[in-house]
């Protein structure tokens, strides 16, 4: 699949929040991240100024749902931490952290990640 550039900033933007989100998931289920340096992480992270940046050119591709769904999953996690946290424990997050992963596995997948490395 032949990308341009601005697919490939958005592929390594979208990529590199995802690895980001997951390392601070880990973090948690490993208890080595609390709750105020996750709800940190996660505003940090800006996942709501990539949403905004990359939501129309995601919806309009089916083949980038994979890319749409670490965008949302982090998006969720920052504006609801609290009420999942208190709704179903920090042991809940397990679940977005196996999304994430399946997600980024996909997306290792489908793009040349070694090669948009190169280029960006």
């Amino acid at each position: 699949m032949e990308l341009n550039q601005a697919d490939q900033e958005m592929i390594k933007d979208i990529t590199r929040l995802g690895v980001r989100t997951a390392v601070l998931l880990r973090g948690v289920m490993l208890q080595k991240v609390g709750r105020e340096t996750l709800e940190w992480g996660l505003t940090e992270l800006a996942a709501g100024d990539l949403m905004g940046k990359y939501i129309e050119r995601l919806v309009d591709r089916p083949d980038w749902v994979h890319l749409l769904n670490l965008l949302h999953l982090t998006y969720s996690l920052e504006g609801q931490l609290d009420f999942q946290i208190r709704e179903y424990g920090l042991d809940s997050l397990k679940d977005d952290l196996q999304e994430i992963n399946f997600s980024l596995q996909q997306i290792g997948e489908k793009f040349d990640l070694e090669a948009l490395r190169e280029k960006v």
